[in-house]
């Protein structure tokens, strides 16, 4: 490791939690943050890109699950999927929020927590993208045996159950009529209507604007040696040149009267009553 690479900026005594914080900043412009907790077996490891859509073709959350069907070290098709059958994993998921993507592990055993976090970090800066897994994970045409043409993707699949859901579609659309001017007045999801819109260049580009370490904050808690930490990351971060992210999300206009907003949402069959499910 290049101890030179990463500069300290903070160092915190964190009583409540019986441990050490620190905050360092990569050459490349990634910050960490490191807790040391000497009597804490927990070991967790978090990476987070702030990632605001401009539209409801649900880029960010397709791309959080693309990243997860293999990469350069790991070039199987679900890495995912082997982690949670193999790993002593405590925890392991993805999120995807309205301006930001999550990827956090955690494990008990030191060294199944290392092959978490290689997984992870080589999954968002070389994942295997191309335009069969945008098919796979995003969206694709598919004929059925009656020759019907249809959308299917495992993300488009999702949000049409997501939007089936009336308190979901209530929450999602409150903070897009509230916050329109932002990335708050689209759906990071992805609406149905709208994934189809996505293209193979939008795709390949948004990863490559913002999942790079000048975008990136990076976490880790528990009681594995702090240099190892740094060790690991500097593998990776250290291929990549430092460079300006603009990820910023623009402040909403402050609203100067009350406004109306009336919205439908989607039902199942078995919904619908005698009254048309009014």
């Amino acid at each position: 490791m290049s101890a030179q690479d990463f500069e300290l900026l903070e160092t915190r005594e964190l009583d409540e939690l019986n441990s050490t914080g620190r905050i360092y900043r990569h050459a490349t412009g990634a910050r960490v943050v490191s807790i040391a907790n000497p009597q804490d077996e927990n070991k967790v490891f978090g990476i987070t890109f702030r990632t605001p859509p401009t539209d409801s073709t649900g880029l960010p959350h397709i791309l959080e699950h693309s990243v997860l069907c293999g990469s350069r070290k790991f070039p199987v098709k679900e890495p995912f999927v082997e982690l949670l059958k193999g790993s002593l994993k405590t925890f392991l998921n993805a999120f995807t929020y309205p301006d930001k993507t999550c990827y956090p592990v955690a494990s008990q055993s030191q060294q199944d927590f290392y092959n978490l976090v290689d997984v992870y970090l080589d999954a968002v800066f070389h994942p295997r993208l191309t335009p069969e897994v945008l098919k796979q994970e995003g969206w694709h045409y598919e004929v059925d045996e009656e020759g019907t043409l249809s959308y299917k993707g495992v993300v488009f699949n999702e949000m049409k159950g997501a939007n089936s859901s009336p308190e979901r579609v209530m929450a999602e659309h409150c903070q897009q009529v509230l916050f329109p001017e932002t990335t708050y007045g689209v759906d990071s999801g992805g609406y149905p209507l709208a994934i189809p819109d996505l293209t193979w260049e939008q795709f390949e580009s948004f990863h490559q604007d913002y999942y790079h370490p000048s975008n990136a904050w990076i976490w880790f808690y528990g009681d594995d040696p702090e240099d190892r930490r740094l060790e690991i990351l500097d593998e990776y971060l250290s291929e990549f040149d430092t460079r300006s992210a603009d990820s910023s999300v623009a402040l909403q206009s402050r609203w100067s009267e009350p406004k109306t907003i009336e919205e439908t949402y989607s039902v199942s069959e078995q919904d619908v009553d005698d009254d048309g499910g009014k």
